[in-house]
């Protein structure tokens, strides 16, 4: 399984996807957040990339804090050269691979999404 580094330009993570894609895949490690309202808990997950396309700036309505946002459209993910990769298809462990409108209302319902290396513990 080839492991996804968001220091990589979007171009280069497009085409991991499009290598590694059906086999052996390609995955990023995410925490999910409960929001303040909620009485979920925090959920760690390796979520499988199986479509992306480049993203456009137009895509990005977070702001300097927010490293993912979700659309009707995917789940454009900040890389850390500030470009925007968006997330058209992807596959939760044991599961079939959805799109992000199906995610988003399942795993991501009153949940924030952030990219793992992004979490500071704040003890």
């Amino acid at each position: 399984m080839a492991s996804w580094s968001l220091v990589m330009a979007k171009v280069a993570l497009l085409l991991q996807v499009r290598a590694f894609t059906p086999w052996p895949g390609t995955k990023q490690k995410f925490i999910l957040q409960p929001n303040a309202d909620s009485d979920r808990i925090e959920e760690e997950h390796s979520i499988k990339i199986t479509k992306t396309v480049v993203g456009k700036a137009e895509d990005w309505s977070g702001d300097e804090d927010t490293d993912i946002t979700a659309t009707k459209e995917g789940l454009h993910i900040k890389c850390n050269d500030g470009t925007v990769l968006s997330v058209l298809q992807l596959q939760m462990p044991s599961k079939k691979p959805i799109s992000p409108v199906a995610f988003m209302n399942g795993a991501l319902r009153n949940m924030t999404m952030h990219r793992l290396e992004d979490v500071v513990d704040d003890e």
